[in-house]
């Protein structure tokens, strides 16, 4: 396992602390640097830096803080399955769980969280609907994104709304929608897919800021896209701090700018559809 001196852990979670946005959540810097970590090419180091966290910041060395916390990287990696896969996940948890101390023993005593043992699939249909249009507004995602798919559209969007969404990124019984998508535009950016899907996010995590429409002129728009500015900064020390590799693959350089919702997606969208209205309502 790769390792970093304390001094290094402190510079990194002080940056990042300050560069995220608190209109994201409390700890959402936390969250920030964990998906980053279990994104790179050392997935390992997000063992080390939850033992870096427990050990030396206040607010996650109680015995309920540290049970927290761990629950909320669980939480971070079963989403990171349906964007990075589980063989990346598992090379996260595995270690992260001997950090954790026992692993055998709990393991056996380990139960099947509640929420899983009678699955209505209506339901996490419904709940995967709302989330994504949330995200995406109507129209982008049914008259552009859905529309690339051609002979595969049925299946892929079934994908999407019932397993990807539906199921797990909108799960928000740990991490909230803001936590979630923020879990989400990092862990895509970071794969170095270029601006596509990680401009989709940007646009997705503005939306839930508040961000609506194409004039970026009024006080909450400027506000919101100057939190997204702060934030693209603050992923990109992350990803600096691995450094290597990671760097190659990040393409840092290749990221989407605010400025580009407008430019190559024509705006931020407009308010989704109410819960129970009719999917074929302009977003």
């Amino acid at each position: 396992m790769a390792s970093y001196s304390c001094e290094q852990w402190a510079d990194l979670v002080e940056q990042t602390k300050e560069q995220t946005p608190t209109q994201l959540g409390h700890q959402a810097w936390s969250l920030l640097i964990a998906a980053a970590l279990s994104t790179s090419p050392s997935p390992n180091l997000l063992a080390e830096y939850f033992r870096y966290l427990t050990e030396n910041e206040p607010e996650f060395q109680s015995a309920e803080a540290s049970q927290k916390f761990s629950l909320r990287l669980r939480d971070i990696l079963l989403k990171q399955v349906t964007l990075i896969g589980a063989p990346q996940v598992l090379m996260a948890l595995t270690p992260l769980a001997a950090i954790e101390g026992s692993p055998q023993e709990k393991a056996k005593e380990s139960k099947l969280s509640g929420k899983w043992e009678n699955v209505d699939r209506e339901r996490i249909h419904a709940r995967g609907v709302d989330t994504i249009h949330s995200i995406y507004g109507h129209d982008l995602l049914h008259n552009r994104i859905f529309l690339q798919w051609g002979a595969h559209t049925q299946d892929i969007q079934f994908m999407e709304l019932f397993s990807v969404y539906g199921m797990y990124l909108s799960d928000f019984e740990v991490l909230t929608p803001l936590e979630t998508e923020l879990v989400v535009f990092v862990t895509i950016s970071c794969l170095g897919l270029g601006t596509g899907p990680a401009l989709w996010h940007l646009r997705g995590l503005g939306r839930l800021l508040g961000a609506r429409g194409d004039d970026e002129t009024t006080s909450d728009m400027r506000t919101v896209k100057d939190q997204l500015r702060s934030l693209k900064v603050a992923m990109m020390n992350v990803v600096e701090f691995v450094g290597g590799e990671y760097l190659t693959r990040a393409k840092l350089d290749t990221w989407p700018n605010v400025g580009d919702v407008v430019r190559v997606l024509g705006g931020w969208g407009e308010d989704a559809p109410a819960k129970g209205e009719d999917a074929s309502a302009k977003a």
